[in-house]
């Protein structure tokens, strides 16, 4: 299993590095193709349709958790009604997202009154055929959410590396015949079929999985519901978080200035994606070491391991973004875009916390103790958002930024007095070790930035070559002051293998 992971981790890794690099090719042509009014629109929409896939009312990680459950368990039969249970539920959901979608188009009118006639209609448009993809998506997810409980990640990741190659290719491909963005969410609902028709034949002729529909499980159902209810409350925080900027920015300010802070929740959207690789691996491990007994102890080690891993991994790409992205920015997409790199930095750095400690909140769910972290995330989201609009009538998107991450500290704040003093986890110890990450990173950015001031960097290859310099010295740096023996055989171990490999 330990190499199941550690390949799908490298393919997801691939997957995610890959994204970033053809997302940042192909984003300047979706920009300059579509313009800054219909890209605001195309963002608008997706922050939109991220609060109606909350419809799912968290059963996606209840799936996953008691999928898991009744694996460890042996239990074939309770598996085989709870799957029926969830493809039910999910097909019903599937048709509210709809119906939802379609009362909500009535109302673009009254609601973005800042928005002209031209751009209403894009938005309807291209609105409706992204609701009609999250709706068929519903079901469709179960089978991911399946394949997930049995840990065949490498699948999953592999599909998911197809989805980011072919995606940004098609969206292209339909912008240069003109179909712009109606174009682009098409593309993505062609995708998301395929790629949901491919998992339903995984889960049903190669792992033989049968779901069976019998007498509805309501004792069942209290449970999944039980623990899925906060599970929602976290989403629709999460939510609130990352897509009601843009909804605020589409009533106040326009759709124009959308398009600026939409460049910068993209860049934060990299980071988050890079950083939190780790964790999606191990709800299923961290349920099964519950099930059978895993005392805190135990627990801590996983949780300071993947910590201080990912420490390592968003210490170099944060600390490189504050070195380099503002120039990056200006090479990428052209002096307008300038005060996207501030936007970003506010949003970036105070997240690094949470990004660290992310593992943390997949073993509340593994635990099914999620629920005051929930409450907790819930109560700061509806600050933040209290935040933004006082905030942006001041200083505009600047403004937005500032509650997402002031709202982000406090979160930290709350969640690491919880972990202590209620679940009794040794948080001192846990910072103890991520700070011995951090310090070196932080040395070496403040040297870096210092000697980069007395550089000018025009194109590519100029800040490829300084960025490349920069990885060196970042790795040098962490193999000698910060990394312990653990993780440099992480490193070498594979390498060591090939080695006695090639020998043989």
């Amino acid at each position: 299993m330990k190499t199941n992971i550690k390949l799908a981790a490298i393919i997801t890794y691939l997957s995610v590095f890959l994204g970033v690099i053809i997302s940042l090719g192909s984003t300047p042509y979706i920009v300059s193709t579509l313009g800054k009014s219909e890209y605001g629109l195309y963002s608008l929409v997706n922050s939109i349709i991220a609060y109606i896939v909350l419809l799912d009312l968290g059963f996606g990680s209840a799936v996953i958790r008691f999928n898991s459950k009744f694996i460890s368990e042996n239990d074939t039969n309770g598996q085989r009604n709870i799957n029926g249970m969830f493809l039910v539920l999910f097909s019903g959901i599937g048709l509210l997202a709809l119906l939802a979608s379609l009362i909500l188009v009535f109302n673009f009118n009254s609601i973005f009154s800042s928005l002209n006639e031209s751009e209403l209609s894009i938005l309807k448009t291209i609105f409706i055929i992204a609701a009609v993809n999250v709706a068929i998506s519903f079901p469709m997810n179960i089978y991911s959410s399946i394949i997930t409980a049995y840990e065949r990640f490498v699948y999953l990741k592999i599909i998911n590396l197809l989805r980011v190659v072919i995606s940004p290719a098609m969206m292209v491909l339909v912008l240069f015949m003109g179909l712009r963005s109606v174009g682009m969410v098409s593309v993505a609902l062609g995708l998301n079929i395929a790629i949901g028709l491919a998992n339903y034949f995984v889960c049903r002729y190669k792992m033989k999985l049968i779901v069976k529909f019998s007498t509805f499980d309501t004792k069942l159902f209290k449970e999944v519901f039980s623990y899925s209810s906060y599970i929602l409350l976290s989403s629709i925080a999460f939510q609130l978080y990352t897509n009601a900027d843009p909804l605020i920015i589409g009533m106040f300010l326009g759709a124009t200035p959308i398009a600026i802070y939409a460049i910068s929740t993209q860049l934060n959207t990299y980071i988050m994606n890079f950083s939190n690789v780790l964790s999606s691996f191990y709800l299923p491990k961290l349920t099964k070491m519950i099930v059978k007994g895993a005392d805190q102890a135990r627990l801590m080690v996983e949780l300071v391991k993947i910590g201080r891993i990912q420490a390592l991994i968003v210490g170099y790409i944060v600390s490189g973004f504050v070195l380099f992205g503002q120039v990056f920015i200006l090479i990428w997409l052209g002096e307008g875009y300038r005060y996207a790199y501030t936007i970003a930095l506010i949003i970036i750095i105070p997240q690094i916390t949470s990004i660290v400690q992310s593992l943390f909140a997949t073993m509340l769910e593994a635990m099914n103790r999620h629920k005051v972290k929930a409450l907790i995330y819930f109560s700061i989201a509806i600050l933040k958002i209290i935040l933004t609009l006082l905030f942006i009538r001041v200083w505009g998107i600047t403004g937005c930024a500032i509650a997402t991450a002031a709202g982000m500290i406090v979160n930290v704040i709350l969640n690491n007095i919880y972990y202590k003093y209620k679940l009794k986890f040794d948080i001192f110890y846990f910072w103890k070790e991520i700070i011995k990450v951090f310090i070196p990173v932080v040395l070496l950015g403040g040297v870096c930035g210092y000697l980069l001031t007395f550089v000018s960097i025009s194109s590519y290859l100029q800040l490829g070559l300084y960025v490349i310099l920069y990885s060196v010295l970042y790795a040098a740096t962490m193999w000698t002051f910060s990394m312990n023996a653990d993780e440099k055989q992480i490193v070498t171990g594979p390498m060591r293998k090939v080695a006695l490999r090639s020998q043989t």
